[in-house]
């Protein structure tokens, strides 16, 4: 999932952070690649996330999001193969939109006689038949759910970006060590096969990577977060986040990250960009009430585009794993320019 802190979900169900028994995400870290591309066993919470816009040749679109975590339980060796130290988590979703459907599954796993893990040496991640292999110049993607399945190649058309300052990217008021190392790949070329039901569509398109590693949950004033990630037709890529408090407010952490056709980066504090909602709806399933459009604007950039969700009702429940639920789905890009993004909303 995401884009941050997905720590908020995860760390209820392990013990609280004890001081040093995992490393902060502290000021003056930074990203490095090729390294941060893989497992980094000394923090507690880490995820390799996807997103992508994928067509067949008759035009029909699809849109997917697969995330692997990797949670840290306690860092004592164990000799028993059944011994915790982590747990692997993995969401699958994926948007039918002429179907009108949307189809979703989450598994979780002790890594126990290798069902589940995730590899320091290369990258690879996997929970069950859910897996993330190949390099930074080539990835793989599998996953399989009930009734859809994914099974795609990924190369980067785009550099990776490091967000925030050289990839340190605060997330609180209350404490510089509320944290991630962050980077993005804002747009690898996608080629492969997407099965819904008995039916298989041999598909291509774009994705969005975003990985992420931390050891802190979100403070106590902050409830979730709005995310998006937008591929703009005229080359241009938008991360942005807004990290909501429970009084309505917006901390000023909150960030946006304006990537060129060119691959050049620039970071955008949160009084440089501004998002709207322009409606809501209400969950069936949950209750929960989510913004259903949104206006988006960067003053300095001339953009002014309004994001609508292609299919309403796109919200994942994660019974099996982190026992919470969010919106998270495929939508259209209009205004000053045109694209798709993906959007994901937490703690409504």
């Amino acid at each position: 999932m995401t884009l941050l802190l997905a720590g908020v979900l995860l760390l209820p169900m392990v013990p609280p952070l004890l001081a040093g028994e995992y490393r902060d995400v502290r000021p003056g870290d930074r990203v490095v690649l090729p390294r941060d591309y893989l497992f980094r066993e000394a923090y507690q919470v880490q995820w390799w996330y996807f997103t992508g816009h994928l067509f067949d040749a008759s035009g029909r679109e699809f849109g997917y999001e697969l995330t692997f975590f990797a949670v840290g339980v306690q860092t004592r060796p164990f000799q028993s193969k059944f011994g915790l130290r982590r747990i692997y988590i993995s969401h699958f979703a994926l948007s039918d939109i002429a179907g009108k459907r949307f189809l979703y599954s989450d598994r979780t796993d002790s890594g126990a006689f290798g069902f589940a893990g995730a590899d320091a040496d290369r990258l690879r991640v996997w929970v069950g038949p859910d897996r993330l292999t190949g390099s930074p110049e080539v990835m793989h993607l599998q996953a399989a759910g009930d009734g859809h399945r994914i099974d795609l190649t990924l190369s980067p058309a785009k550099p990776p970006v490091r967000n925030g300052n050289e990839g340190y990217a605060r997330k609180s008021e209350a404490s510089p060590l509320i944290a991630s190392l962050y980077f993005s790949v804002p747009r690898l070329n996608t080629r492969g096969e997407i099965q819904v039901d008995d039916r298989v569509f041999q598909v291509t398109g774009k994705s969005w990577f975003d990985r992420e590693i931390s050891s802190r949950d979100l403070d106590d004033r902050q409830v979730g977060w709005d995310w998006f990630a937008l591929q703009l037709e005229d080359g241009r890529d938008l991360m942005l986040y807004l990290l909501r408090n429970r009084d309505g407010s917006i901390d000023p952490n909150s960030s946006a990250t304006l990537i060129g056709a060119d691959g050049r980066s620039r970071t955008l504090g949160a009084d440089a960009f501004s998002v709207k909602p322009l409606r809501h709806y209400t969950s069936r399933k949950t209750g929960a009430r989510y913004p259903a459009a949104w206006e988006i604007t960067v003053s300095s950039e001339k953009l002014r585009l309004v994001v609508t969700p292609l299919l309403e009702d796109q919200e994942f429940l994660a019974p099996h794993s982190t026992w919470n639920y969010y919106w998270e789905g495929t939508c259209r890009v209009t205004g000053t320019a045109a694209g798709r993004a993906y959007v994901e909303m937490t703690g409504y």
